[in-house]
């Protein structure tokens, strides 16, 4: 993808809900020397969501439903993913 194009998107998915972000501790950077990240993560909404979406995309082009867009995340209070 072109550049300047992740960001848009992951600010997009943060304003409707579907992706959380926070800025790395200052002096985890600071240490390594290194300019502050950013860090994102799918919440537990846009996890269901994104696998409706793309349940529904698979099933308009009749292709099968991949396994890893099938399975449910367990909830967890609210978030999905790890780390």
């Amino acid at each position: 993808m072109p550049s300047g194009t992740i960001y848009p998107i992951l600010a997009r998915l943060e304003q409707v809900g579907w992706v959380d972000s926070s800025w790395e501790d200052p002096v985890v950077h600071e240490q390594a020397g290194r300019p502050r990240r950013r860090f994102y993560r799918i919440t537990q909404d846009g996890a269901v969501r994104a696998r409706d979406d793309l349940a529904r995309a698979y099933k308009s082009r009749k292709q099968p439903l991949p396994v890893w867009a099938a399975v449910r995340p367990a909830v967890d209070g609210g978030r999905a993913g790890g780390g």
